[in-house]
Parts: C-alpha cells; sequence; structure tokens
C-alpha cells in the first residue's frame, strides 16, 4: 500500500515538472475565460456582446469615425489656408501667370541669360497691365458722371411709358424715385472709390510684391525649385511625383492658354458691339468681360450681364436685345465649339462635375476659388492615377528566343 502511494506521488511530480504544449495552455486560458464571457477564438479572445451586431454595421462604424477625423483635418487646413490667404492666393496667381507667360520667357531665353529674360517677361506683363488700369480708370473717371446721367435718363423714360400703360405706376415710381435718391447720392462715393482705390491698400500692395517675387523664380529656376521639391521623397515615390507633376503642369498650361484665348474673343466680340452701340465705358466693358471668361460657363455671362445692363440703362430694350442676343450665341459658341476644341483635351471634366467644383471653389474661396477651381479638379483627376503608379505600364514578357531552323530540327539527345 505505501508502495503504491510512492508511485502516485512520483508520477503527478513528474506530470507537474513537465512542460505544458503552447496550445493546451491556450485551450485551457480559453476554457476557463469562457465562463466569463469570452469565446474561444483560434488566435483573438472576442467578447460575446459583439455577436449580434452586423457586418456592414461595423464596417459603417469604422468608416464613420476615420471620415469624421478627415474632415476635422481638412477643416483645420482649410482654416489655416484662409489665415495665410496673404501668401497662398500670391503663389497661385503666379502660377497662373507663369503658365501663362511662359513661352515668351522661353523665347526671350534663346538671345539673353536667363534672369534677364524672366525679368524682362516681368517688366512686359507689368507694363499691360499697368496699361489696361490706366485705360480703365480714365475712361471710368471721364464717363462714370454722364453713364449715371443716361441711367437715370433711361429709368423715367421707361416709367413714363410704363405709366402710359397703366402698369404699376405706383411700384415704378417707388423704384425710380429710390434708385435716382441712391445714385445722385453715391455718386460722388463712387467715383471717389473708383478713382482711389479705397480698401486693402497695403494688404494688395504686399499680394501684388509678392506675387511678381514668385512669378520672377518661376520663370528663371522653376526646373531647380521642382528637384529641390522632389528631394526628401525616396527615388520610386520621388519619379511618380515627378511624372505627376509634370502632368499637372502641362494640363494647367494648356488651360490657362486655353482659357485665355477664349477670354480674348469674348472681350473683342463685346467690345466691337458695344463701341458699334456707342455704349459708354466700351473699354472697361471689354476687359470685364475678358477676365470673368477665366471662370468657365458662367463667367461670361455674369460679366456680360453689366454689358447688357449698361446698355440697356443707356440705349433703350432694343440695344440692350442685341448685346443680349450676341452673348447667348457666344456663350453658345463657347460650350460647343471653342471649350471642345481648345481646351477639352486639358480640362476632362463632365459639365455637371465643372458646375459643382464651380460651386464649391466660389463658396471656399470666392472670386480666387471660382477661377482656381477648374483647374485644380482637372489637375486632380489627370494626376491622381501617376501618383497611384497606375499609370504605369508593367514591362512585355521577352521574346521567346527563335531557334534556327538546323537546332530545331537537331534530335534532342544531340542538344543534351
Amino acid at each position: 500500500m505505501a508502495d503504491r502511494r510512492r508511485l502516485a506521488a512520483t508520477a503527478a511530480r513528474r506530470r507537474l515538472a513537465t512542460p505544458v504544449p503552447r496550445r493546451r495552455r491556450a485551450a485551457t486560458v480559453a476554457g476557463t475565460a469562457a465562463p466569463l464571457g469570452v469565446t474561444r477564438g483560434s488566435a483573438i479572445l472576442r467578447p460575446e456582446s459583439g455577436r449580434g451586431v452586423p457586418r456592414g454595421l461595423v464596417l459603417a462604424a469604422g468608416w464613420s469615425w476615420r471620415l469624421l477625423v478627415l474632415g476635422v483635418v481638412a477643416y483645420l487646413a482649410i482654416r489655416v489656408l484662409a489665415l495665410l490667404w496673404l501668401v497662398l492666393v500670391p503663389i497661385v496667381v503666379a502660377l497662373l501667370v507663369t503658365a501663362l507667360v511662359r513661352p515668351l520667357a522661353v523665347l526671350l531665353r534663346r538671345h539673353l541669360p536667363g534672369p534677364l529674360s524672366a525679368l524682362l517677361t516681368l517688366l512686359v506683363a507689368l507694363m499691360v497691365l499697368a496699361g489696361l488700369g490706366w485705360v480703365i480708370d480714365l475712361r471710368f473717371t471721364q464717363e462714370l458722371p454722364s453713364l449715371i446721367e443716361e441711367v437715370v435718363r433711361t429709368v423715367r423714360e421707361l416709367g413714363a411709358t410704363l405709366a402710359r400703360l397703366g402698369l404699376g405706376e405706383e411700384q415704378l415710381a417707388e423704384l425710380q424715385a429710390n434708385l435716382i435718391r441712391w445714385l445722385q447720392d453715391n455718386r460722388s462715393e463712387l467715383i471717389a472709390y473708383l478713382t482711389t482705390g479705397t480698401g486693402f491698400a497695403v494688404e494688395i500692395a504686399t499680394a501684388i510684391v509678392l506675387t511678381f517675387f514668385v512669378t520672377f523664380f518661376l520663370l528663371y529656376d522653376g526646373e531647380r525649385v521642382w528637384r529641390w521639391l522632389l528631394m526628401p521623397l525616396r527615388p520610386r515615390m520621388s519619379a511618380r511625383a515627378d511624372r505627376a507633376g509634370r502632368i499637372a503642369w502641362s494640363t494647367l498650361t494648356g488651360y490657362v492658354h486655353g482659357t485665355a484665348i477664349i477670354a480674348t474673343i469674348h472681350g473683342i466680340v463685346i467690345g466691337l458691339v458695344v463701341s458699334l452701340l456707342h455704349v459708354p465705358l466700351a473699354i472697361p466693358l471689354a476687359v470685364l468681360v475678358f477676365i470673368g471668361s477665366f471662370i468657365p460657363i458662367v463667367g461670361a455671362l455674369v460679366s456680360g450681364a453689366v454689358a447688357v445692363v449698361v446698355t440697356l440703362g443707356t440705349h433703350g430694350l432694343l440695344a440692350g436685345l442685341i448685346v443680349l442676343g450676341v452673348l447667348v450665341v457666344e456663350d453658345q459658341l463657347e460650350a460647343h465649339l471653342l471649350q471642345p476644341l481648345i481646351v477639352g483635351r486639358y480640362v476632362r471634366l463632365h459639365p455637371l462635375a465643372i458646375g459643382l467644383v464651380l460651386a464649391t471653389g466660389t463658396v471656399l474661396g470666392g472670386l480666387v476659388g471660382a477661377i482656381v477651381a477648374v483647374p485644380v479638379a482637372a489637375i486632380v483627376h489627370r494626376t491622381w492615377p501617376a501618383l497611384l503608379g497606375h499609370d504605369e505600364h508593367p514591362a512585355a514578357p521577352p521574346a521567346p528566343r527563335r531557334r534556327s531552323f538546323l537546332r530545331a530540327n537537331r534530335p534532342a539527345a544531340q542538344e543534351e
């Protein structure tokens, strides 16, 4: 009996000294933890409370908090950019100006050193802008008083015509009185505002100086600046970024040049029409239509509406309808002929996408956002595949080595 107990104790000590395998140990832990509300798993212990949650709801919850984090980051980034508008806007304008005048800088570089060609290009652009500004300011100063008088006269004639027809005499008289009173009361303020340029004078001057500073270095040393930006990247990512950047630059250049051509056509046509009708402020109206045409789809219509209103107020209903008809025909020609032929291959966006992008850009950035919204969307649309490497075509498999006629007909034993 004592021997049997001694043997049992020895066996028990051996079992305790023997190491338990890892799988059995995990199973033992899972088995002991099961009563506490944890189910067994091959590698992970999952709580039983998650058993009844549908997989779709789990995925939706995961995507929801990630999207919330991205939304907060995007909002903070937009806020920071809004605070830095005095730096951001000159950079954006400098990129657009560089894309527009770079052909002139390339042409001058063939005969002049790089810094001198860039400086001369900037001086030419500055002279053109200053000349346009001087002409517009001079014409506004000279013709604005007569324009106000003609608008007042036209409103009175329209009121008299409608009064003879018995249409809304009281409401029209009140509207006429309010309009005439406002024009006469604010005549001096309007002239002073247009001639002195009151407003954010210091900030605008700073933005203009910074714009020309950035444009000069982009024209003179843009390639080296781009290589410097690519230096921190790894070789493979640097190659993708370089390819995407060059695609973006070609897209921006094509878009700016094409839009400038279309805007020039709009400005010349509207300027000629209002000049033939002897409408005052013909040159400023043509320049306004030219600038507004840089906003696709709606820019020419909105800026052209000013020309229609001025023509209607100075030369009556028939002249206003003529300008409106020319504007509508021009808009249709731009949508169906000029845009597809000139900038269609650069802006590969659906008209619905262009409209949504314009609305978003206007809400976020005002006039500047409306101008840059479409080229930014086109650049993102074209460069995204290059950044992800989707435009990299895999190398073609090596062609099978051709065997000569004698080797192809040689028995296998001889080849060995």
